[in-house]
């Protein structure tokens, strides 16, 4: 009798846990719309540039992208607050009314993709004067640098609190075909 009152329990307590939905992130709308600014010496120091004509052509090229991105943020940076409030403050909201939610993409769409594509389009501007600059291998990390901060924009996912991580047991049965060692 005890046995099946915990395993009722235990199963009660799992299905009210499963059934919460999960929190809504904080929406930060110069994140979406890809704004940010390139620290000119850490630029230099992952691309590992030596040479004192090319590290000012960088700097260069990096000081008029900054100032291209600020105007663009500047220009735009009441109406992305105003989209950012209003989709932190609606949030549960947007996924119980699809009539909210649609207004809402179709404001994000009409006001961040826009600003994404001038964006994008001085990245363009830029990119090529680093290519004419920089040797293959620079060109190749600075690429890979560029990947890696504008995947620090994108939103992190929320950690579940009651889910386990998942174990690899094997992984701690020796490895490397070496069973059975103890040193």
């Amino acid at each position: 009798m005890k046995k099946t009152l915990i395993v009722l329990l235990l199963i009660q307590g799992l299905l009210l846990n499963a059934q919460q939905p999960p929190k809504m992130l904080k929406y930060n709308a110069t994140n979406a719309a890809n704004i940010f600014y390139y620290q000119v010496d850490e630029v230099i120091d992952k691309v590992k540039i030596k040479k004192d004509k090319i590290e000012n052509g960088t700097r260069k090229a990096l000081r008029v992208y900054n100032n291209k991105i600020k105007d663009i943020s500047f220009l735009n940076s009441q109406k992305l607050n105003e989209l950012e409030s209003a989709i932190n403050s609606l949030g549960d909201q947007i996924r119980t009314n699809p009539d909210i939610g649609r207004r809402l993409r179709k404001n994000i769409e009409t006001l961040i993709l826009p600003i994404r594509d001038s964006i994008e389009k001085f990245e363009k501007k830029m990119n090529g004067a680093l290519n004419v600059i920089f040797s293959k291998k620079q060109y190749k990390k600075w690429i890979k640098f560029q990947k890696n901060e504008k995947r620090k924009l994108l939103p992190k996912r929320p950690k579940n609190t009651n889910a386990r991580a998942p174990t690899n047991r094997r992984r701690n049965r020796g490895g490397m075909g070496r069973r059975n060692n103890r040193f």
